[in-house]
């Protein structure tokens, strides 16, 4: 009869609970709302220029060089680099200044860093060198390209720099009624989100103290609106890959990459003013 008591009991609490779990689960449950999405990041194509062309392909130009980090060429380029910093007193101090310095070290009273056309160089009409070709092999000898190379190595990867951008300009000038067209490589960049443009150009640090407002302003200084000049495109590429990120045309955004001379000046007295308070 025990026995029987027990089993009872046993089987009226499986019922129980079967029942309340069974009521329990037929409730309608309060929905759970949805979190609030993340902002979304800032990302590099938020400052692509307006109406440009995107890049669609992770393949660099042909004459771009694979960047080989873990090489012993590279090591050996980056190990110089240092050299040239410890020099300098700026010993393990990664940021634009450094570069800056750098660029600028003489070597027994000589700059070492010395722009040379590519036709002295490599006896060829364009060539973009590699940064170890550059400073070791040809010790600083180099054009354009070779020193853009090294600022978008250098920004990148040391300085970590928020955006860098490898920037080719191609325009046309006409002097005494001829036109000629004309091309230039730099590097863009921005140390934050929030930071102005700055920008390098063989061995000058442009916009070191006050920054650029707009890519325009950077490329105004070389190519500007008026009569004798005429944009033919602006290229940017990835710092250490080479793939094209974007490019202006005409009718793709050239419009809005040139400033007057005069329009110019403007702005970057409005920005001094600015930054002085």
């Amino acid at each position: 009869m025990e026995t029987m008591g027990l089993i009872a009991k046993i089987v009226g609490l499986i019922i129980i609970g079967s029942v309340l779990l069974f009521l329990y689960g037929c409730k309608p449950k309060k929905p759970v709302p949805n979190p609030e999405p993340e902002p979304e990041p800032d990302t590099w194509e938020h400052f692509y220029p307006g109406n440009c062309i995107k890049g669609t392909s992770t393949k660099p130009d042909y004459r771009w060089q694979a960047r080989e980090v873990e090489s012993a060429k590279w090591f050996e380029y980056e190990d110089k680099i240092a050299h040239f910093m410890k020099l300098e007193g700026r010993e393990n101090i990664f940021n634009a200044l450094t570069l800056a310095t750098v660029l600028t070290i003489k070597i027994a009273g000589s700059y070492f860093f010395k722009w040379t056309s590519d036709m002295i160089t490599w006896l060829v009409s364009d060539y973009w060198a590699h940064p170890y070709e550059f400073v070791i092999e040809k010790a600083g000898r180099g054009d354009c390209e070779d020193f853009a190379g090294v600022h978008c190595a250098y920004l990148h990867r040391e300085c970590k720099y928020w955006l860098v951008w490898w920037i080719e300009i191609y325009w046309q000038q006409r002097s005494n009624g001829v036109w000629k067209g004309l091309g230039h490589a730099i590097t863009i960049f921005k140390e934050t989100q929030e930071s102005p443009w700055r920008c390098f150009s063989n061995q000058q640090y442009l916009g070191m103290s006050y920054g650029y407002a707009d890519i325009a302003d950077v490329v105004s200084k070389f190519c500007p609106k008026d009569d004798n000049h005429k944009l033919i495109k602006v290229v940017a590429r990835h710092p250490m890959d080479g793939y094209m990120l974007w490019q202006t045309t005409t009718g793709h955004g050239n419009e809005n990459m040139q400033l007057t001379v005069k329009q110019l000046k403007r702005r970057i007295m409005t920005r001094r003013r600015t930054r002085n308070g």
